[in-house]
């Protein structure tokens, strides 16, 4: 089992983090855990505050992590998101080279590797994991993310051989059938449905999941119910807001509201970012066009 999840000290705020409940991360009470679940937790609720906007305040409280690897891999991942790229990477190359084995520098600098655009690095650094399934499920992402599908697939079946009903691994198998298409479609939806439908895995995020899903099988009056649930339980999440602008432009609704929304609380989205980039390259196209009708 997941080093991560397989207490039961860890299993709830391992949940609520992958569910992308950070505000419940972080109320999360740790009293009476050990002190190895209690440094786990830490590490939670530092991540927590990270995906909701608060690297710096990390950066500030995790000034001195000397001979603490989980604790520098937290700080390297807060420096990355703070911008601070380059100190970011001095670290977790420090950290691959005297703590590759720690399961925290797999999945952080992982994660750090791959937004720097070094994904063999992230992989090879990933691959050194035993039975983490975060690095699994990071693994399958990276995999995805280059069209290598197969590769990814494989990753789950593998996980599943020991992580059978571990949140990731349902998850990580959902994002390859929703890649592989065709009845893998129907596969997915089944699996988010199955979680939403848990009271411990219902969220935003596996909401999301099944809007998609619908959305891929045409079933559009069924994803909007699946977005709107989403959008109740956290109507600021820049993944709902992405995919309810997706689906209201499918279904030719307006969408400006979460457009808005989108553009306040994330104006470096992905999304956005390579919409405005289309759209300025639409314009260039169609100038070029309406400069031969003129002549």
């Amino acid at each position: 089992m997941d080093q991560f999840s397989d207490s039961g000290e860890l299993f709830a705020i391992h949940n609520l983090f992958y569910q992308g409940a950070y505000k419940e991360v972080l109320d999360h009470s740790t009293a009476g855990y050990s002190d190895s679940a209690q440094l786990q937790c830490r590490i939670y609720k530092y991540r927590a505050q990270i995906a909701l906007g608060s690297a710096t305040t990390v950066i500030e409280e995790l000034e001195d992590t000397e001979g603490q690897a989980a604790l520098a891999a937290v700080k390297a991942l807060a420096l990355f998101k703070a911008g601070e790229v380059e100190s970011s990477l001095e670290i977790v190359q420090e950290l691959v080279e005297t703590a590759a084995e720690d399961a925290n520098v797999q999945v952080l600098g992982g994660i750090v590797l791959y937004l720097a655009g070094k994904a063999e690095d992230a992989l090879l650094l990933l691959s050194q994991h035993e039975d983490n399934l975060a690095a699994v499920a990071l693994i399958v992402q990276i995999r995805l993310a280059q069209n290598k599908i197969d590769q990814a697939a494989k990753e789950v079946v593998l996980a599943k051989r020991w992580g059978q009903d571990n949140m990731l691994v349902n998850l990580a198998e959902a994002w390859v059938d929703l890649s592989l298409g065709g009845d893998k479609y129907q596969d997915a939806f089944y699996i988010y449905e199955e979680l939403t439908q848990t009271p411990s895995s219902s969220n935003a995020r596996t909401f999301v999941g099944q809007a998609i899903a619908d959305i891929q099988l045409g079933r559009y009056p069924e994803a909007e119910d699946a977005i709107n649930s989403a959008l109740e339980r956290d109507e600021s999440s820049s993944e709902v807001l992405v995919n309810a602008i997706i689906l209201f432009t499918l279904l030719g609704r307006d969408y400006s509201q979460y457009e808005e929304t989108l553009k306040a609380k994330d104006p470096n989205n992905a999304f956005l970012t390579d919409y405005e980039d289309k759209s300025a390259l639409f314009d260039t196209c169609a100038a070029q066009y309406t400069s031969l009708i003129v002549e």
